[in-house]
C-alpha cells in the first residue's frame, strides 16, 4: 500500500508530515482486525453457533470499516496543488484500493 503513495507530504492539523506516517496507525489498525478476524474465522469454523464468536467477528468488521473510512478521509484531505502529477496518480490509485476495500 505506501509505496504508492511514498514520499508525499501534507499537511494534518497545521502539521507537516508524510502521509504515510500519517497513515500507519491506521494502517495498523487494519492489520490488527484482519489478524483477529482470521481467528475468529478459523474458531467458527469448529463451532459456527458460537454467539461469543459472531459478536466479536461482527465487532471487528465494524472496526476495520471505521479504520477504513478514517484511512480514505486522510487520502481524501490531499490537495491536487501541493503534488506532482505521478503523486497525484499514485495517490487517485489509493484512494480507489482504499474505496474498494
Amino acid at each position: 500500500m505506501a509505496k504508492r503513495i511514498a514520499g508525499i507530504t501534507i499537511e494534518i492539523g497545521g502539521d507537516t508530515t508524510k502521509l504515510t506516517k500519517s497513515l500507519e496507525g491506521v494502517d495498523k489498525q487494519i492489520g490488527t482486525n484482519r489478524k483477529n478476524l482470521q481467528d475468529i474465522e478459523k474458531l467458527l469454523k469448529l463451532d459456527p453457533g458460537n454467539v461469543e464468536l459472531l459478536t466479536q467477528k461482527q465487532k471487528n468488521l465494524n472496526q476495520e470499516t471505521e479504520a477504513y473510512k478514517e484511512r480514505l478521509e486522510k487520502l481524501k484531505s490531499v490537495s491536487k496543488e501541493s503534488l506532482s502529477k505521478e503523486e497525484w496518480d499514485n495517490l487517485q490509485r489509493e484512494i480507489v484500493d482504499t474505496e474498494q476495500k
